[in-house]
């Protein structure tokens, strides 16, 4: 079965259970084999995601960052090895951290975005890009600089500021000067949160239904996580990014070298499924991202999304097993049976192992949820569709993510135990908790 045929399968069955949000590129060979919009770019309005979509894309911008650095760089303006002390003399330790500690996130400045009060608190607040490094600059290094790998927005923020000073231009208008004019992007810019981008997704998170993610301004994000794009402009770059049109061969060669922990300057260089990939994620704001480049196979994965529990890493990873044409499972079809013993399923559950993990099932209005942490500890509610039912055991779906719960009975009918299959294939053991 050829490529396409693969890929279409896949896709219509993701498709039909509502698992997929957002807007998808593939390319081989710069043939493109799949560019299509999934889910709603707007719930409140009913509008559909399409390839023209705009996303927020999150840290996908510290590539951009680190283009522009370099590009800098071969422009003769400042050299990637300088330190920070030149273009920032007020930086405390400005002297021994360099440029490209900062590309390569082994600077040990703390990242600010993991600062206890970033997320209930500063997040939401208006910044400037000078508020937002003295927010961080007077503090303690984590580590010596250059000695170990520590992902940090902070150090993308100090190079927003040199390419600002260096350049005499916004970060804004440098990436739209030195990069999406010369490529045709002219749908990838930097969002303020106050000018109306037009076709510009909105973020959300899911808690039974899509609901609005947390409010996050966007007056200092800039070269860390601030840009916008579509997946057929980010198509554009990575196009690019094989070239010299943007930067010579020996500067995009150092840019793709990974340093510690397969970091290289805006991208992870890694294995995947045993091929070399040049990779990265962004998430922001109900926005979550990723992008693939198998480079020796030339395979392109581009996922970008506005719906923050659609697991875009996992799913991107899946698309390139259907590409490579290794063993790839497609979710059972959600597709409803009548189920009347829910009094029975609801209650807490404790996975096996791992107590603080707990699948709590409650019933709302006839209908089942199941609440479950994921990224980052967070609480999610998603609503559980029977789909087989005999006297040994009942299987439910959950809708939004391919996650699947399997309760077994005793021949009394008693629940003798729950597996938990969630969306990365993990399976897990649970038990009624009495």
């Amino acid at each position: 079965m050829i490529a396409e045929e693969r890929l279409g399968k896949w896709i219509e069955r993701y498709e039909e259970n509502g698992y997929l949000n957002g807007s998808i590129l593939i390319a081989s060979n710069d043939n493109i084999l799949l560019n299509k919009g999934f889910g709603m770019a707007n719930w409140e309005h009913a509008v559909p995601n399409k390839p023209t979509t705009k996303f927020k894309i999150g840290s996908l911008t510290k590539a951009f960052t680190a283009m522009s650095i370099f590009q800098l760089h071969e422009k003769g303006k400042l050299s990637i090895d300088d330190c920070i002390g030149k273009y920032l003399p007020n930086y405390p330790q400005g002297k021994k951290i360099t440029i490209y500690h900062c590309l390569t996130n082994t600077t040990g400045i703390p990242n600010f975005t993991s600062f206890p009060d970033f997320w209930p608190k500063t997040m939401r607040l208006p910044m400037t890009l000078h508020q937002l490094i003295d927010s961080f600059k007077q503090l303690e290094l984590n580590f010596e600089p250059g000695k170990k790998f520590e992902y940090s927005s902070s150090g993308y923020t100090l190079l927003t500021a040199i390419i600002e000073q260096v350049s005499g231009m916004s970060y804004a208008e440098y990436i739209q000067e030195q990069i999406c004019r010369p490529l045709g992007m002219i749908n990838t810019g930097c969002d303020d949160g106050i000018e109306i981008v037009v076709d510009l997704a909105s973020g959300y998170t899911f808690w039974g239904n899509p609901i609005h993610s947390a409010y996050a301004d966007l007056s200092f994000p800039l070269g860390a996580y601030g840009l916008y794009s579509t997946t057929e402009d980010l198509f554009l770059w990575d196009q690019a990014l094989k070239s010299s049109q943007l930067l010579n061969k020996e500067l995009m060669e150092k840019m793709f070298t990974a340093n510690l922990s397969s970091y290289a300057s805006g991208w992870v260089v890694s294995e995947m499924l045993g091929r070399k990939c040049m990779h990265h994620f962004g998430d922001i704001s109900g926005f979550y991202s990723d992008f693939l480049r198998f480079a020796d196979e030339q395979v392109t994965i581009i996922f970008l999304s506005n719906m923050n529990v659609t697991p875009v890493t996992h799913l991107t990873q899946e698309l390139a097993k259907v590409i490579f044409d290794e063993h790839v499972s497609i979710p059972l079809p959600i597709q409803p049976i009548n189920f009347s013993n829910t009094e029975l399923i609801a209650g807490k559950y404790f996975i096996e192992n791992e107590e603080s993990k707990i699948l709590d099932i409650s019933i709302n209005n006839g209908e089942m949820y199941l609440t479950v942490p994921k990224m980052y500890g967070v609480l999610y509610k998603f609503k559980l569709v029977p789909v087989s039912h005999n006297k040994s055991k009942t299987t439910f779906l959950t809708e939004m993510v391919n996650e699947q719960l399997i309760f077994h009975y005793s021949f009394s009918g008693e629940i003798v135990g729950v597996e938990y299959k969630d969306f990365n294939e993990k399976k897990y053991i649970a038990y009624k908790h009495l």
